[in-house]
């Protein structure tokens, strides 16, 4: 019998390696080519798997996309459960999440990602409506979950969450996020950009607290 300790230093029995390999190396291919340009050889040839491997796994090119864009999502602490912050204070479950979205949408490969999927969507609006539903919608859907439950604890005082979750959202992409995204200035430090999220929060609870 496997001691605890083997157990606990043993993947999970959902975890997929190859799975990983191709993700990460289709990461790569997508930022640097972006979606159009990028074909499923070329994310094999990135990965060193067959191309049986990789469609085993992702049949398609749109799935691939999307599985890489909600595993960076999900990498970045943004796949949450709204009753993990139960018993927090407001501004402590906020500063999490907030920081969390900032981290993700200011950082080099999201602004990237971005930036490609605005310069495709005339052409290629495939690309922006997978990019939309894996990353943005899905975190606008847990956002409001959260929202939603902080309202129904009394813990702010809205009767519309969504709105709130939306404007919270809005919030953190102010400051430098623009200019970031025209090119137009350079990366913040995580010191610039937790102050920002500190500032925007104290300015968020101003209009929500109970």
């Amino acid at each position: 019998m496997q001691s605890l300790e083997q157990n606990a230093s043993q993947p999970p029995a959902s975890h997929d390696a190859k799975a990983e390999q191709i993700l990460a190396a289709a990461r790569e291919v997508f930022l640097e080519l972006g979606y159009a340009a990028t074909s499923m050889d070329q994310v094999a040839q990135q990965a060193r798997v067959s191309k049986t491997t990789l469609y085993t796994r992702f049949p398609s090119k749109e799935e691939l996309y999307t599985a890489v864009i909600s595993a960076e999502c999900e990498r970045r602490g943004l796949r949450f459960a709204p009753e993990m912050f139960d018993g927090l204070p407001l501004r402590e479950v906020l500063v999490q999440v907030g920081r969390r979205f900032v981290d993700l949408i200011w950082s080099e490969a999201a602004i990237r990602v971005h930036q490609s999927v605005a310069g495709e969507a005339t052409r290629m609006p495939l690309a922006a409506q997978l990019y939309f539903r894996a990353g943005p919608e899905q975190g606008i859907a847990n956002f409001v979950a959260l929202f939603t439950r902080l309202a129904e604890r009394g813990v702010i005082a809205t009767d519309d969450p969504t709105f709130v979750a939306r404007q919270f959202l809005a919030a953190l992409q102010g400051g430098s996020y623009c200019q970031l995204v025209l090119g137009l200035c350079p990366q913040p430090t995580e010191e610039e950009r937790y102050a920002f999220v500190d500032k925007a929060i104290d300015l968020f609870l101003r209009g929500v607290a109970p």
